[in-house]
């Protein structure tokens, strides 16, 4: 009673104030404000329970969300039933919109090539005031992608009041740590203001201010909902309650704690300010977890359960609520101009950007053709987020740099161990500084440090406006422990040290292909560290080549990949340029990696083929096809079968043992493969040729820092060997 004649004595004094958003002054009845709490994946028990309202006709006049809350809510209001959002929430990959990462298959074709070595991606930014970490765990590039679809029909400057239920996110500035109610400007932007969890997301910068998430400062935004004139209040409370201690707790467990506890506090005041008219609901009667997108299938249904359960007190509020003033959907503007506007926060040129998706606009919506071409544009330029939204009857791509800046540090690894003395070890960086121009490009130093090492200076530069053309020459030097075995005798090791110049001018065939021109000159020498044939002995050599290259690359995943094929065409002429002159050979190469899935299943078929034309004259051992390792014949030492002849052939069946689609996602795999190859040993002068085989069982985990595997392997070398292997394979 006292809230109410609050709220006359209110309405007194702001007599000549517009009407509130959720005041219809309607006398036929009371105005119904629904409140969404925060909770990640909790919030599917808050759909379910909407279904059931919806069921009933429970008329809301408003509503206020905050967190995935305000996800709820702002499709909610936009027009989407209940039914339609729990859609959303089974059939949406919330994992890796969570992580925001470019899908691999939107990469461009030379981003695929780097990320065999270097995996980490950009982990760390160098700029004249020192070093750049990033300012989040993860991008909000894919749920901005996500929720632009949904919303789609909103226009990015709306009034929220204009939407189908008048509507509020609550974010929290990160400056004066008070809750802020959106009610105008950017949807999109204000639901992601509303779940920027600190150290998970970056800051939404709105209008020159930082937000953060909502469940900070207000995480049941009763008062929002008040405030915006709801006379009866819904609220629907995922809020985590503090757990009991054991006494002992790790900084990770202390910080979830003092977190949990705050978003509880201030969930448990917004509590206070409910009447006994109110209804107070907890639908997450199951305890889901936060990340737990995969239960939202059980999340709908145990709160369609608790809803069934309120059905009596739902339709008490039915009986006293004023009718629905719902208003239908907001539809496409049928006049859509075909005009783009670029707000291009970047250093790649207009130009450049504007002609790498001159047709987005035509594209089908629906299909994700226009989302891909968007990834495509970000993955191009590495740039912090790209939007595409619609302001007053026209399109605006909103373009943003890297949040760590131009340069940038990526580090990556290889470790090999067949427990048996013979073990490799490599450390990998690479420092790039990316663009370089309005053109966009690249120029990256890369170090290899370890067992081998290694140097190198490369320039990536696209050309034309297109900049699907591209230069790209490398200077290189590197020292390398190579082991050589014939089948079942080990033969040595030796020492083969390089240094060159290569480049090659291609063109890229959208991001799933390349063709292009290559050109190499290389200095080399290998001398026998230990060996058992004494006429071995250290030489010399120096050759230049020019090729031809074609690749195909539309695997889904690097290492276990479930989809898409890698196709690898070469051909190269070699020429001599020692003094002797005697150089004449040529090498082709062809390969062919297809991958399948069936569930929880996944099949790799790799096959290859190539042969090396050298009139016995030794090219070194770059120029030779390399056996041995893990997926590569497995039950052979790593890379110590180099032959001039290659027929290769592999079966691998792999099965993912975790689920799929947790914001944090760390694959784990259990698997075998058969091998095959036919070995020549021309070059060590002899004629013999020998099958080799080989059966391999595995278990991996596609860690954060790259691809692990552990398992053991025997081939016709009448050897069982166990391996351990950190880093790419094929």
């Amino acid at each position: 009673m006292a809230r109410h004649l609050l709220a006359l004595l209110s309405l007194t004094v702001l007599a000549a104030s517009p009407a509130l958003a959720c005041d219809f002054d309607d006398e036929n009845g009371l105005d119904v404000g629904l409140v969404l709490s925060g909770g990640g994946a909790k919030s599917s028990t808050q759909v379910g329970f909407m279904q059931i309202m919806d069921a009933l006709d429970i008329p809301i006049h408003c509503v206020a969300g905050t967190s995935m809350g305000a996800v709820v809510g702002a499709f909610y209001a936009s027009g989407y039933s209940a039914d339609e959002i729990g859609e959303i929430f089974i059939d949406e990959d919330w994992g890796a919109a969570f992580r925001g990462t470019i899908p691999r298959t939107d990469k461009s074709f030379i981003q695929k090539e780097r990320e065999e070595t270097y995996f980490s991606g950009d982990i760390i930014g160098l700029s004249r005031d020192g070093l750049e970490l990033p300012s989040a765990l993860n991008s909000m590039q894919g749920l901005q992608t996500l929720y632009r679809d949904i919303l789609r029909n909103v226009p990015v400057e709306i009034d929220f009041d204009d939407l189908s239920i008048p509507f509020r996110a609550v974010a929290t500035d990160l400056e004066t740590g008070r809750a802020v109610a959106f009610e105008e400007g950017d949807l999109v932007s204000a639901v992601l203001a509303s779940m920027a969890v600190p150290g998970v997301f970056a800051p939404r910068i709105i209008d020159g201010v930082p937000y953060v998430d909502g469940g900070i400062s207000s995480n049941l935004p009763v008062q929002t909902a008040l405030d915006m004139g709801a006379d009866i209040i819904i609220a629907l409370d995922t809020t985590a309650a503090p757990r009991p201690s054991d006494g002992r707790y790790s900084i990770g467990e202390t910080l979830q704690q003092v977190s949990t506890i705050m978003v509880y506090r201030n969930a448990q005041l917004e509590k206070q300010a409910l009447s006994k008219r109110d209804l107070y609901v907890e639908p997450n009667r199951i305890d889901i977890g936060t990340s737990a997108y995969t239960e939202s299938a059980a999340g709908l249904k145990v709160g369609r359960d608790v809803g069934h359960e309120h059905k009596d007190a739902l339709l008490r509020i039915r009986d006293l609520a004023a009718p629905s003033k719902r208003k239908p959907r907001l539809k496409p503007n049928p006049d859509q101009p075909e005009t783009l506007t670029l707000v291009n926060n970047s250093l790649i040129a207009d130009d450049v950007i504007k002609r790498r998706v001159n047709d987005i606009l035509s594209l089908d919506q629906d299909s994700g053709d226009r989302d891909r071409r968007l990834r495509e544009l970000a993955s191009f330029g590495s740039f912090g987020e790209v939007d595409l939204g619609y302001s007053s009857g026209e399109a605006v791509l909103t373009v943003s740099p890297n949040s760590i800046g131009r340069t940038r540090l990526k580090i990556g690894a290889n470790v090999a161990s067949n427990f048996d003395g013979a073990a490799s070890f490599s450390l990998l960086a690479q420092l790039t500084r990316q663009p370089i121009g309005p053109r966009g490009g690249d120029v990256s130093l890369s170090a290899e440090l370890g067992t081998n090492t290694g140097l190198s200076l490369e320039l990536y530069q696209p050309l034309g406006v297109d900049s699907h053309y591209f230069i790209q020459p490398e200077l290189f030097i590197r020292s390398e422990k190579r082991e050589l075995d014939l089948i079942d005798i080990r033969v040595g090791d030796f020492l083969v040290e390089t240094q060159g110049i290569r480049a090659r001018l291609g063109r890229e065939l959208s991001s799933w292909g390349l063709i292009a021109l290559e050109g190499e000159i290389q200095d080399g020498r290998f001398e026998p560290i230990v060996t058992i044939d004494p006429t071995i002995t250290a030489e010399h050599y120096s050759f230049g080549s020019v090729g031809a290259y074609f690749g195909i690359d539309t695997l889904d995943r690097t290492d276990w990949p479930t989809g898409g094929r890698r196709v690898q065409l070469r051909a190269q002429q070699f020429f001599d340029i020692s003094e002797d002159g005697a150089l004449d050979a040529n090498r082709y190469e062809a390969s062919w990696l297809q991958a399948f899935s069936a569930g929880s299943y996944g099949a790799l078929l790799n096959l290859r083929h190539g042969k090396l034309n050298t009139d016995g004259v030794t090219v070194g051992f770059d120029s030779t096809f390399e056996l041995g390792g893990f997926r590569q014949l497995s039950g052979f030492r790593e890379r110590s079968l180099p032959v001039e002849r290659l027929n290769y052939a592999s079966l691998e069946v792999f099965k993912r043992l975790s689920n799929d689609g947790f914001l944090v996602d760390i694959p784990v795999y259990i698997g075998g493969l058969a091998e095959y190859a036919r070995i020549p040993f021309s070059a060590l002068g002899l004629d013999d040729v020998e099958d080799a085989l080989s059966l391999a069982a595995y278990m991996g985990a596609e860690t954060p820092l790259g691809p692990a595997f552990i398992g053991t392997a025997f081939g016709n070398n009448n050897d069982l060997r166990f391996f351990f292997r950190f880093g790419r394979t094929f």
